[in-house]
C-alpha cells in the first residue's frame, strides 16, 4: 500500500489540506477511516495510486490543489475507479464533488449502470432526471427524491449508515485518471437536473426500464464472498462510537465456539442391546446429527448477516435522532437569531417613528411661525396702505381717478378664491362710505373756516 512507509508518501511540499467552513468541526465529522482501512480498498485504483496518510481531525469538506477527497460508500458497494460513463456523467453535470453524494445516490447510481450492463437499456442523464429530483438536508450534501406520485424507480437504496459521513479518504490527484480535472471545492450553488428534457428514444428506454422486474431494479451489492463483505462491514463499523460493541464480534470468535452437548464416555461393561428397529433409526439419527454438524457454518453465517443487519438499523435510527437533534439545534439558534433580528428592527422602527413625530412637531411649529410672520408683515402692509388712502381722500385736491379699482379687483380675484373674492363690493362700498364721510367732515371744516 501506498502510505507512510511506502516511497510513494506524500511529500511534505504538497498543497496541506485546508476546510471550506461547510462542515462544522465535531466528533460526529472528523474522518475514522484509518490506514489499514484503506489499505482494504486499495485494489479499486490504478496501481500507482496515492493516498494521505489518515488524520483523525481531517474533516470531508477538506480542499487542496494536491489532493482529492473520495468516500468509501461506492468502494463498498462494487465500484472501482475511474467510475463508469453513466456514473461519471451524473457528477459531471451537476459538478458535485464525490464526497458531497449521499449512499443513497451511489446505491441508485450503481444499480443504473448495472442495469445499463446487463439489461443493455442505455439509460442516459434525460432519463435518471425524469425519475429522480436532486435534493439536500443541509450542508450540501445531495441525495435523489423521487418525483411526486411516481413509484420507487430503484428499490432498497434508502437505508442509511451513521457513520458514512465520517468514512473518507483522501488521493493525491497527479496519480489518478482525470484527477487534476476533479472540482478543487465543493459546489454550493442551486443544482437541479431537471431541465434536461425527453426526446422519443429516451421515453422509450424508460417506458423498457420501468417494465423490469422489482428484483431487477433492486440495488444489489456485487460481492464475491459474502463472509469478507460482513467481516469487513463490522470492522468498517468499529469506528464509530456507537458500533463499539459490534466491532467484538466476528467470524473468527464464531469458530471457536463449542458445542454445549455432551458425549456420553463409552463403559466397557455396558452393553447396548441391539434391536433392528432401534439400531436402523439410531443411523438415522446421526447421519441428522452429522447434517446438522455440516450446516453449522451456514447457521453461523446467517447469525451474523443476521446480526448486522439489525446492529445497522440500531446505527441508522441512532444516525436519524443524532441528526434530528442537530437541525432542532439549528432551528433553535435560527428562532433566537431571528427574536433579535425582529427586536432590533422594531427598536429601528420606534427610533424611525420618534424622529418622523420629532420632525412633523418642528415642521408644525415652523409653519406656524412662518404663517404668524406672513400674517403680521400683511396686517402691517394694509395698515399702511389704509393711512395712505385715508390722508388721500382727506386732501380735496386728491384726484381719486388714479385709484386703479379695477385693477386691483382683477387682481384679488387672481390671489384669492372665489368667495373671497364676492366680499370685495362690499369692501369697497364700506371704504367709499368712509370716504365720503372723510370728505364730508374736511367740507365742514373749511366752511367753518
Amino acid at each position: 500500500m501506498l502510505l507512510r512507509n511506502s516511497p510513494h508518501k506524500d511529500p511534505k511540499k504538497n498543497s496541506p489540506l485546508k476546510g471550506q467552513g461547510i462542515i462544522k468541526d465535531s466528533p460526529t465529522e472528523r474522518c475514522c477511516f484509518t490506514d489499514p482501512q484503506i489499505d482494504k480498498i486499495r485494489h479499486c485504483f490504478p496501481a500507482n495510486t496515492l493516498f494521505k496518510s489518515f488524520s483523525p481531525t481531517a474533516l470531508s469538506d477538506f480542499i487542496s490543489e494536491t489532493w482529492v477527497a473520495f468516500p468509501v460508500t461506492p468502494f463498498m458497494i462494487g465500484y472501482s475507479y475511474p467510475f463508469p460513463q453513466f456514473t461519471q456523467s451524473f457528477f459531471s453535470l451537476t459538478g458535485i464533488c464525490y464526497i458531497q453524494a449521499m449512499p443513497m445516490i451511489w446505491r441508485v447510481l450503481y444499480t443504473l449502470e448495472r442495469i445499463i450492463e446487463q439489461e443493455g437499456i442505455e439509460l442516459g442523464m434525460a432519463e435518471l432526471a425524469e425519475m429522480y429530483e436532486l435534493t439536500t438536508f443541509g450542508s450540501h450534501r445531495y441525495l435523489f427524491k423521487r418525483k411526486a406520485g411516481e413509484d420507487h424507480p430503484v428499490f432498497k437504496v434508502t437505508k442509511n449508515d451513521t457513520n458514512w459521513k465520517r468514512r473518507f479518504f483522501f488521493v493525491r490527484r497527479d496519480t489518478i485518471p482525470d484527477g487534476k480535472d476533479l472540482p478543487k471545492e465543493w459546489a454550493t450553488h442551486a443544482i437541479s437536473i431537471s431541465r434536461l428534457r425527453l426526446t422519443p428514444a429516451a421515453k422509450e428506454r424508460l417506458l423498457a426500464f420501468k417494465k423490469l422486474d422489482p428484483e431487477t431494479r433492486t440495488f444489489q451489492v456485487a460481492t464475491q464472498d459474502s463472509q469478507e463483505v460482513s467481516s469487513a462491514s463490522a470492522t468498517m463499523s468499529s469506528a464509530g462510537k456507537s458500533s463499539k460493541s459490534a466491532s467484538k464480534f466476528g467470524i473468527d470468535d464464531l469458530t471457536n465456539v463449542k458445542s454445549s452437548r455432551k458425549k456420553n464416555p463409552a463403559s466397557p461393561s455396558t452393553s447396548v442391546p441391539k434391536a433392528p428397529a432401534r439400531g436402523k433409526g439410531g443411523k438415522k439419527r446421526k447421519a441428522s446429527e452429522a447434517e446438522d454438524l455440516q450446516g453449522l457454518p451456514l447457521l453461523r453465517q446467517q447469525f451474523l448477516d443476521y446480526f448486522n443487519e439489525k446492529f445497522g438499523e440500531i446505527e441508522t435510527y441512532v444516525g436519524h435522532v443524532e441528526d434530528q437533534d442537530r437541525q432542532i439545534a439549528d432551528l433553535q439558534q435560527m428562532g433566537v437569531l431571528k427574536d433579535l433580528k425582529i427586536a432590533d428592527l422594531e427598536k429601528e422602527l420606534r427610533a424611525t417613528k420618534d424622529d418622523a413625530a420629532k420632525m412633523l412637531i418642528n415642521f408644525d411649529y415652523e409653519k406656524h411661525e412662518i404663517t404668524q410672520d406672513a400674517k403680521v408683515s400683511a396686517a402691517i402692509a394694509m395698515y399702511k396702505i389704509q393711512l395712505q388712502m385715508a390722508t388721500e381722500a382727506q386732501d380735496p385736491a386728491f384726484d381719486k381717478s388714479t385709484w386703479d379699482v379695477e385693477g386691483w379687483k382683477a387682481r384679488l380675484a387672481e390671489l384669492e378664491d372665489d368667495e373671497e373674492a364676492e366680499e370685495i363690493p362690499k369692501l369697497e362700498g364700506a371704504g367709499k362710505d368712509h370716504a365720503g364721510e372723510a370728505s364730508g367732515a374736511g367740507g365742514d371744516g373749511a366752511a367753518k373756516d
